[in-house]
């Protein structure tokens, strides 16, 4: 018990580690609750989702979940662009995972599923464009993109290439917004 509780803060402690070094890549002080990657994982038919992607996974919250509601034969493409998070990331004892150390703007193939905890606003115009073109462009006919925000400014963005709904999720810190997106077929 006391040896779990030690792993749980020295988790939480290199993430408001990683935060410090770079709040812009990281985009919140504290991982996500289990609360707002049980709304992302909802957003999803799990029946047919088999090639899934989640673009910047910080420590690997939602991607616990993740893989817990994947089937066995589902693929997870994992992106992170921070070397300590890609090494953790890389700890994570599943084979139907793959950790990609790059920008989520070299997304290619096609998803079912794309999960995103980027930090968009926070990101250069030119590279939050990048990405979502990316993510519009690796969208399978009938495929879904989930992304949180803390705010809804990202909403014009989002806008340009996807049709979207979205759910507040309180039990976060912060509180967050939870969109379930589908392609446009012509941004």
């Amino acid at each position: 018990m006391l040896a779990s509780a030690l792993t749980l803060m020295r988790a939480k402690a290199n993430f408001v580690q990683q935060f410090i070094r770079n709040p812009r890549k990281m985009g919140s002080i504290t991982p996500s609750s289990a609360a707002l990657c049980r709304t992302m994982c909802d957003a999803v038919n799990w029946d047919h989702s088999l090639r899934i992607a989640e673009l910047g996974a910080g420590d690997g919250v939602l991607t616990r979940h993740i893989l817990d509601r994947m089937s066995p034969e589902a693929q997870l493409d994992v992106f992170e662009i921070s070397p300590e998070l890609v090494k953790s990331l890389r700890g994570l004892p599943d084979s139907r995972m793959q950790v990609r150390a790059c920008s989520a703007e070299y997304l290619s193939g096609e998803y079912d599923v794309i999960f995103s905890g980027l930090p968009l606003l926070s990101l250069p115009p030119a590279t939050r464009d990048a990405i979502l073109s990316a993510v519009h462009d690796a969208l399978g006919p009938r495929g879904v993109f989930v992304q949180f925000q803390y705010t809804s400014f990202t909403q014009p963005n989002l806008s340009r290439y996807f049709t979207w709904e979205r759910q507040r999720v309180l039990k976060n810190m912060p509180p967050a917004w939870v969109y379930r997106c589908t392609r446009h077929y012509a941004p």
